[in-house]
């Protein structure tokens, strides 16, 4: 599986070429990024893909320097369920 990036968002597409799972976020002011919206299609459930796309919001922010506000409650659940997350939570 593929984790594309596009504007403010992680995605993957299946092999058709159909978004099937995607993060979303938006930039607030010089050093702070909102997780919007996560959301998997059922065929993915269960399958560690919304967990991914977090991981990979994460990545990019700290490379950014950048603190997360994880407003999607699937997000603000990974980042309450992982203390790696702790350092980046704004």
């Amino acid at each position: 599986m593929e984790i594309l990036e596009g504007h403010n968002k992680f995605y993957v597409n299946d092999a058709a070429g159909n978004q099937v799972a995607e993060i979303v976020f938006v930039p607030t002011g010089e050093h702070l990024s909102i997780i919007e919206h996560t959301d998997v299609d059922e065929s993915l459930k269960g399958q560690g893909v919304g967990k991914q796309l977090v991981a990979k919001v994460v990545e990019k922010m700290r490379a950014e320097q950048r603190k997360i506000i994880p407003l999607c409650p699937f997000a603000k659940h990974e980042f309450d369920n992982t203390r790696e997350y702790d350092d980046i939570r704004a």
